[in-house]
């Protein structure tokens, strides 16, 4: 079985790449433009079994509104933001590359629906032009 990972960001040209190294990696990757983009999608009888949400996305409201609603809380989120300076601001143990991001998605994927996820501590990940910050919320 494919895992449907939910990709929320507002740039087209990241959201490609991103949903693009997802699929390459056997997973499919679900586009959404904003968090209420995802919503509806997910309220709407779509699936996804982790969802990548970028913070400028509308976060708080996307979470708020996942919270509330029994079908959809349990679904791990995965935050990401926009890079913000020159990739050489930061040090190499705050660099991951996507290879980790497709692990910790993989993992997540194979703790199977409705498992407790751990928080996991932030961590940034660069690639395809995003900073990632690893947090399952």
């Amino acid at each position: 079985m494919r895992h449907q990972i939910l990709l929320v960001h507002d740039e087209q040209t990241t959201r490609d790449g991103l949903v693009a190294a997802l699929d390459k990696e056997g997973f499919i990757g679900i586009p959404a433009e904003s968090g209420q983009q995802a919503l509806d999608y997910l309220q709407s009888g779509g699936k996804a079994s982790v969802i990548l949400l970028d913070e400028h996305a509308g976060w708080t409201a996307f979470r708020r509104a996942q919270q509330r609603d029994p079908a959809l809380a349990s679904i791990p989120v995965i935050a990401i933001s926009p890079l913000q300076g020159s990739p050489e601001a930061y040090t190499a143990h705050e660099l991951i590359d996507i290879r980790l991001l497709i692990t910790i998605v993989r993992r997540l994927c194979s703790s199977g629906a409705g498992a407790s996820y751990p928080k996991i501590g932030a961590h940034q990940i660069e690639s395809h032009q995003v900073r990632v910050r690893v947090q399952v919320a």
